[in-house]
């Protein structure tokens, strides 16, 4: 008998029950497959009831699950049923060992090899910590010369020769050459403090103290480290670790005895919807899976990126182009989409987007406790082929993400084009809220050799072959440069275009590492818009930053709160910022890489301080030519009327801020998040748009909007 035969007469109904007919998802998909094949063209519910779902392998979805034109399959949580899809073994056969005065057990995990040996491990949702050393200074010998981009005579710089990437020293014998080498990583920030890295060990020198790795650092390898997962570090409750030449599991468990819920991540993805992709520019051979949705699901306990020697990063290595990993992943897709579901407790991504991915909806989604990044998309690198493109992420809630790659942003756009990321609650991150970026054109050294340049604009920065951040990703062949200075010569190559970032409320980002931000832009295409973005509680550094190579963004109408840090927008490149109100917080620029671009316009942005306005004046907006103008300034306690003076007298261009006035903008209630202005306001003769307080109410998510929280901030704002 045919397996759709049994659901009678409901034949676009799939009920699936642990304890039913179709008790797994595997099988639920292979009779949607035969319904498909045997010509239903409608929509097919596929219906999980209550239980867990776990995968012993990655279910993949392709084109012969596709939905026909008009149609979708959903798996879709039943009627009250909280269904969860886990990638997680329950780990048992627990033994008290003799360690540690008898409070370390031990549990078989013989499976825990090759592509199964898992770095994260959970006691419920509790992610536990693995077993890690005290801290040591690797290549203590390398004195890092603080003057940014230079290193001592003799020294390497932070992104410089590969053979400064692949090694360390290390004191004492803190690293030995131990017989399960390949179990045990060093983690640390190598350089910079922007980022983290889980790095293998290859071979260890014990005589002269040198450890080579099983891929390059990110950048040079100075700075503290620690070496994990090795037993005589396996010194405080909570910790574990995993030796999968003994095939053993060891925990010393708080409560003193292991839970029942001890879990293990076995898969690095647990949904994979992947059509046929060709890398070529024709893309003739490529097909993309059509018409798949989930829908109320939960989803859990994916294990966290293991890089690997043929890995490709994307900016900063803050994640992997093309990497098998995620929750749910998205690679040749259209018309999809995720609804209601919740992403948790999980090394991994949630949502990943890579390579042709088009009209894909990430919608009324939860990503908490995840080890990466909460949604990517990931389109090709620089070169014409643009396919990752016309994606919506809205309605959505990340917090505390990133846990394990602190460096791992809440959304992360990375050569992508015109999306739609709108009414997304951000917070309680270890770094940045939100990314949209490309390739930098410091990147772009080989195609300089190959015209011949001998002045090479961007030559304090080193990426040499063998580097794993960008320059695999770049189509030498389909890129033709004719400048090496002009942004129109890269403009056609850098994908992350025309997206629009707007009604987010980003805050509380940037708990732990260094030099992170609300939202940030770097390296993308023209025509991004940035508005009506509430972002506050930003700790240092600007909350909205278009960094380097940043080039034809609007950000415009964002209301930018300095409760703790005085920067808000901070702004390089040749862009455009107007009508931001800026509370406690400045309009500033920086001076790494690029700075702010002569022709930028900065203009009818709003400043207002309830404390004495700041008396310092970024001195590198001496270069404009006179885009910025029609500015209002205000103090509660005094010094709008000083700083404007002294803006105007950094800024000479003719025309620049000679309009702007340093006056109270009157708003109809500040304190109620009503920032519309008063009768006879300096800021309508301005012409600077108001923000009354029904659009403040449209920031955050609708269901949870940050008109709710505002007043809570605005109290916060004199602290």
């Amino acid at each position: 008998m045919p397996l759709m035969n049994v659901f009678g007469d409901a034949a676009q109904t799939v009920v699936v029950d642990p304890a039913g007919k179709v008790s797994t998802l595997k099988a639920a998909r292979d009779v949607v497959r035969e319904m498909r094949a045997g010509g239903e063209k409608g929509n097919i519910d596929v219906q999980l009831h209550d239980g867990t779902y776990t995968l012993d392998e990655t279910l993949i979805f392709g084109l012969e699950d596709s939905a026909p034109d008009g149609a979708v399959t959903r798996y879709i949580a039943a009627d009250g049923a909280n269904p969860l899809i886990s990638g997680g073994k329950t780990i048992t056969g627990w033994e008290k060992t003799d360690l540690q005065g008898g409070m370390i057990w031990k549990a078989p995990v013989p499976w825990a090899k090759g592509d199964a040996f898992f770095h994260c491990l959970y006691d419920g949702t509790k992610l536990l910590p693995r077993a890690r050393s005290e801290g040591f200074v690797a290549n203590e010998q390398w004195i890092y010369d603080k003057k940014r981009h230079e290193s001592k005579k003799g020294f390497p710089k932070y992104a410089g020769e590969m053979k400064y990437r692949t090694s360390f020293t290390f004191p004492g014998d803190i690293v030995q050459d131990w017989d399960n080498l390949e179990d045990v990583e060093v983690y640390g920030q190598p350089n910079r403090k922007w980022l983290v890295n889980y790095l293998g060990i290859q071979s260890v020198d014990v005589e002269n103290k040198v450890a080579q790795l099983t891929v390059p650092a990110t950048y040079t390898m100075t700075g503290e480290f620690f070496v994990e997962n090795r037993i005589e570090y396996l010194d405080t409750p909570g910790e574990w670790v995993l030796n999968s030449k003994e095939g053993m599991l060891y925990y010393w468990p708080e409560s003193g005895t292991p839970g029942e819920q001890i879990i293990a991540p076995a898969l690095t993805e647990l949904f994979r919807v992947e059509g046929v992709s060709d890398h070529s520019l024709a893309g003739s051979k490529e097909k993309q899976v059509e018409g798949i949705e989930f829908v109320g699901l939960r989803l859990a306990y994916a294990d966290r990126q293991r890089w690997l020697p043929d890995d490709i990063g994307i900016q900063h290595d803050w994640n992997l182009w093309d990497k098998a990993n995620g929750l749910i992943r998205f690679r040749g897709a259209v018309r999809c989409a995720v609804r209601d579901c919740t992403f948790s407790d999980s090394g991994s991504d949630g949502v990943r987007m890579d390579l042709f991915c088009q009209n894909i909806t990430v919608e009324g989604s939860t990503f908490r406790d995840l080890g990466g990044t909460g949604v990517l998309l990931s389109g090709y690198g620089p070169g014409q082929k643009d396919v990752n493109k016309n994606n919506v992420v809205t309605e959505n809630e990340f917090v505390r993400v990133g846990q394990i790659f602190q460096h791992s942003p809440g959304i992360f756009i990375w050569q992508s084009g015109h999306n739609t990321i709108s009414h997304n609650h951000i917070h309680d991150l270890a770094y940045t809220g939100m990314v949209v970026a490309g390739v930098r054109r410091r990147f772009f050294n080989p195609k300089f050799e190959e015209m011949g340049i001998t002045n090479d604009p961007f030559k304090i920065w080193d990426f040499p072959a063998g580097t794993r951040e960008h320059l695999p990703t770049i189509r030498w062949e389909e890129i033709t440069l004719t400048d090496t200075n002009e942004w129109d010569a890269y403009a056609p190559y850098m994908h992350a275009r025309g997206n629009v970032i707007e009604y987010n409320e980003v805050h509380d980002v940037l708990k732990l590492l260094h030099d992170g931000n609300c939202i940030y832009l770097s390296a993308h295409g023209d025509g991004n818009i940035v508005r009506y973005n509430a972002t506050y509680n930003h700790p240092k550094g600007a909350m909205i930053r278009t960094d380097d190579d940043s080039h034809g963004a609007e950000v415009s109408h964002n209301l930018m709160i300095g409760t703790m840090s005085r920067s808000g927008y901070a702004m390089k490149g040749l862009n455009e910022a107007r009508h931001n109100i800026l509370i406690n917080s400045l309009l500033t620029t920086g001076g790494a890489g690029n700075t702010i671009h002569p022709k930028s316009i900065l203009e009818k942005n709003l400043l207002y301080y309830t404390k004495p306005f700041e008396s310092k004046v970024n001195n590198r907006f001496d270069c404009l030519e006179g885009g910025s103008n029609e500015n209002l300034y205000y103090s509660e306690q005094g010094g709008a009327e000083k700083y404007l003076e002294k803006f105007r007298a950094i800024v000479k261009s003719p025309g620049a801020e000679t309009d702007s006035v340093a006056a109270d903008p009157l708003f109809t209630d500040l304190s109620k998040g009503d920032l519309s202005f008063k009768s006879g306001s300096p800021a309508i003769q301005l012409g600077i748009d108001p923000m009354p307080r029904e659009i403040i109410a449209k920031m955050g998510k609708s269901r949870d909007p940050f008109i709710e929280r505002y007043q809570e901030v605005f109290g916060h704002l004199d602290q």
